[in-house]
């Protein structure tokens, strides 16, 4: 064969598997095809076995060979008479059922549907779940005293949406019961939600009950978490705190040494932001400009070292034992009003994720505190993810045991992912504050 017919042979086979391939995509194409009607059934999903889970099951299942398919469905009648109906589309070899409120056995429908609607036989599945989501997740609940606040803590393993609700009372100065209700929605595998109020008290014992509903109607007892007494601290004053300068790693020790750390101070004055910002005890409230912006170079400001993980690196002119940190995101640029929304919270360019760290006076090292993740509220209004940012996101130096860290004068805040990308972007250039809480160490 030469040259030339084997040249032509290419091109025909190349037009042939263009065809084929077109003609495949066109196959593909009519299962989504707008008013493509008929009136034959699919053939019926063949079942192969069950995996229990809270609350409900796991059906794997072999599709039917059918060009026409577009989903396999699954029903049940609860409890109410109800029915529940779940969908998956024609690609998955399972489908997922939940809502069941008891362990007992329940009788799932399990049917193909193809595109033209018409559905097939249905085919009886009988499973035994385990114990239901919600008594599941509230055998997790639990709770904390923390200082002038306490939280709670619960797992989601399923990580279905769940309705968590908290009741709380204690006396107030005036010795009246004061009672509040709190509800959170949550999806994640495990969440921890902090409760401030500023009529919390040392001197006033709290009460806890928590219950679980989740998006089926089925509710868990009211757990009775009990008593709780608080924690004190107070605010550090931040009238005599101090930064190093951009990119400076020094810091000077007890004995009056300069010591370089190792550990950058990062840089803050990006565009319109600066450093002192962090510091001022001026949250950003979207009317004006009060935040750092690191600009993409936050490490070192230079933009060769990248933006994250910054340190942000506080002399608190004293030697004081911390107990808590509060932080603010920035809210907006300029020019919030009374109608503003959610605007920059949680999201954006504010930091999602971060460090803590003291410098330690006897190993003369940083001496690592805790590292924590804001939890990214779901299922909010617009407005109230605005009344969440202007609280501030709060953390405790131990939050598994609350309690205070050894005396130190050197703070160090690293700042190291965003919430963008569920928490992997690294594009955290603002921070609106820092407030610190705890007490004067005695003896320094």
């Amino acid at each position: 064969m030469n040259h030339l017919m084997q040249k032509r042979m290419k091109i025909y086979i190349s037009i042939l598997a263009a065809i084929l391939l077109g003609f495949g995509a066109c196959k593909e194409n009519e299962r989504f095809e707008i008013g493509y009607s008929d009136d034959i059934p699919p053939a019926t999903p063949q079942f192969v076995r069950y995996k229990p889970t809270y609350g409900g099951a796991r059906i794997f299942y072999t599709q039917p060979n059918d060009k026409d398919l577009l989903s396999i469905d699954a029903t049940y009648i609860n409890k109410k008479g109800k029915e529940m109906w779940f969908s998956v589309s024609y690609y998955e070899n399972y489908i997922d059922v939940y809502g069941f409120d008891t362990e007992e056995p329940y009788t799932i429908q399990l049917f193909a549907v193809d595109r033209a609607g018409n559905r097939s036989e249905k085919v009886p599945v009988v499973v035994e779940p385990l114990e239901p989501a919600v008594k599941q997740v509230a055998s997790t609940v639990y709770c904390i005293a923390g200082f002038s606040s306490f939280y709670i803590n619960w797992e989601n393993g399923l990580m279905q949406s769940m309705n968590i609700f908290l009741d709380y009372s204690y006396q107030n100065a005036e010795g009246q019961l004061q009672e509040s209700h709190i509800i959170y929605t949550s999806r994640e595998a495990e969440e921890r939600r902090f409760i401030r109020d500023p009529g919390l008290s040392v001197t006033a014992p709290v009460s806890v009950k928590v219950r679980v509903e989740d998006e089926f109607g089925n509710t868990s007892n009211t757990l009775d978490l009990g008593t709780i007494t608080l924690l004190e601290d107070l605010k550090i004053p931040k009238d005599i705190w101090q930064i190093p300068g951009t990119n400076d790693s020094t810091i000077i020790n007890r004995d009056g040494e300069v010591v370089n750390t190792g550990v950058p101070m990062g840089f803050f004055n990006g565009l319109e932001g600066r450093d002192y910002m962090a510091i001022d005890d001026i949250v950003s409230d979207g009317t004006f400009v009060n935040f750092t912006h690191a600009y993409g170079w936050g490490r070192t400001g230079n933009s060769r070292d990248g933006n994250m993980p910054w340190n942000y690196i506080i002399d608190l002119g004293d030697y004081y034992e911390l107990s808590r940190i509060v932080t603010h995101q920035r809210y907006r640029h300029t020019g919030a009003n009374e109608y503003s929304g959610r605007e920059d919270y949680y999201r954006g360019e504010n930091v999602g994720i971060y460090a803590m760290w003291r410098w330690d006076e006897e190993t003369q090292q940083w001496d690592s505190i805790t590292t924590h993740k804001i939890t990214f509220p779901v299922d909010l209004p617009d407005r109230q993810y605005r009344i969440l940012g202007r609280q501030g996101d709060m953390a405790y130096m131990y939050p598994e045991s609350p309690k205070f860290t050894k005396p130190t004068r050197w703070f160090r805040y690293e700042a190291i992912a965003g919430f963008n990308d569920n928490y992997k972007s690294l594009n955290g250039n603002c921070l609106s504050e820092i407030t610190l809480y705890g007490r004067k160490s005695e003896g320094y």
